[in-house]
């Protein structure tokens, strides 16, 4: 049936091929390409739309997961009853199933577990098939909670405060992705009738066909399969992951940040430090609200600076090394607040600085006295979080934006060309008349 399915969306090409060679008056022969083109782009498109359901999917299961995994770590206090409360969500069959099946077959064997904990290990299992940083936050959370016994609620609280803002900031992207989806198809259909008014640009008077011209014949063709191309390639940039992935920078990436940030420390001239300030800005712009999320989990049962230790145990690349000057100088001067001020402080990011002054308050008064600040401190984080987020969202639409472009553009340097054409063989048959 699934078969029979693909077929119908191929057979339903061939009218739709003679229909476009018919009304842009193209020869024949030019359909077999048409047709090759549309077949292969109709492929591409089918299968970036289910790699997109697969997305959508895997997106809903983890969201659906991390919920009742903290509710029922909440209400249980024990990270293996929450998970088979977990596992009673999901249909067998689905990955997420078999990802707690194998987590649960995990904790009661210790299969494959040679140094470490269970949990972590079970832990592991279900990351490897489902790329997410909340998931791992959330995990390392539990199981720190586990192994300190240290009360919860807090915490889990704010894990699921930050859970809701995360789906309600995927769920206004996807709208936004699908509303660009419908705008660029709208902009290709607009682009194919404005190629078309081309044809009716040749007066009846000079008594030929533009569409008879070679340069026009060759020209709609490679109008046409460019947009297909373009249609094709508009479904693979709205074709991506729902989960909050944490994107490795490959090594020039890496060295990119790390020759940085040695400018920023180090000796540079103005335009360097320029340049360095805004290529670390935007990484610790993007990552400085997760690290802040792991710091408070850990805020909830350890003293400052150990939350700052454990959390940079967790990260890595330039905010790891940041990290790891930032302990050594609070361990010189463990009641000086010149350390925590001194944190990315060349790259005068308000939030980052505000932030740190939070934690310098938690770490002077204590965690009793500084509940407020630490309620702060969450509310401060969330709104970090989306703005960090929707400004990553925001700079992927922006770049899919432009691709809506792209058919109208097209369509007018082709109804130039049609215009030149139209001006060359015109004047070629007033030359004719006069000789």
């Amino acid at each position: 049936m699934r078969k029979l399915k693909q077929n119908y969306i191929y057979l339903l090409l061939i009218p739709f091929v003679l229909c476009l060679v018919s009304v842009y008056g193209l020869k024949l022969f030019f359909a077999a390409p048409l047709f090759a083109a549309g077949c292969l782009a109709a492929r591409k498109i089918r299968r970036y739309r289910l790699v997109q359901k697969d997305y959508e999917f895997s997106y809903f299961q983890v969201t659906t997961y991390l919920e009742q995994l903290l509710c029922s770590y909440r209400r249980l206090g024990h990270a293996g009853k929450a998970l088979e409360d977990c596992a009673l969500l999901f249909e067998e069959g689905t990955p997420m199933n078999a990802a707690l099946g194998q987590a649960k077959h995990i904790l009661l064997t210790g299969e494959g577990v040679i140094d470490g904990s269970l949990l972590d290990a079970a832990f592991s299992s279900i990351e490897q098939a489902f790329d997410s940083r909340r998931m791992r936050i959330i995990h390392r959370f539990i199981a720190n909670s586990e192994r300190t016994g240290a009360e919860s609620g807090r915490s889990a609280d704010i894990l699921l405060e930050d859970l809701e803002l995360w789906k309600n900031r995927t769920r206004i992207f996807q709208h936004k992705k699908r509303f660009i989806r419908i705008e660029c198809g709208v902009a290709a259909v607009l682009a194919m009738i404005l190629c078309y008014v081309s044809r009716l640009l040749t007066p009846e008077e000079l008594g030929f066909d533009l569409a008879e011209s070679l340069i026009y014949q060759i020209s709609t063709v490679c109008v046409l399969l460019l947009f297909l191309v373009l249609i094709v390639t508009i479904c693979k940039k709205l074709t991506g992951s729902w989960l909050d992935e944490k994107g490795i920078p490959d090594e020039k990436e890496r060295e990119r940040l790390h020759k940085s940030y040695r400018m920023l420390r180090g000796k540079a001239s103005p335009l360097s430090r320029h340049m360095a300030k805004r290529i670390l800005s935007r990484y610790v712009r993007q990552e400085f609200p997760y690290w802040l999320l792991l710091t408070t989990l850990y805020l909830q049962s350890e003293s400052s600076y150990q939350a700052i230790r454990y959390s940079a145990g967790e990260c890595d690349g330039v905010l790891r090394l940041e990290l790891e000057r930032l302990l050594e100088e609070i361990y010189d001067s463990p009641r000086s607040l010149e350390p925590y001020l001194d944190f990315f402080s060349s790259l005068s990011i308000p939030e980052v600085q505000s932030g740190m002054k939070i934690l310098y308050s938690v770490h002077a008064n204590g965690y009793e006295e500084s509940k407020k600040q630490l309620d702060f401190l969450v509310a401060q984080n969330n709104r970090l979080m989306d703005k960090s987020e929707s400004y990553r969202y925001s700079n992927v639409l922006a770049g899919m934006s432009m691709l809506k472009q792209l058919p109208m553009i097209i369509s007018c340097l082709k109804l130039l060309v049609d215009l030149v054409n139209l001006l060359a063989i015109t004047m070629g048959s007033f030359q004719s008349m006069h000789w």
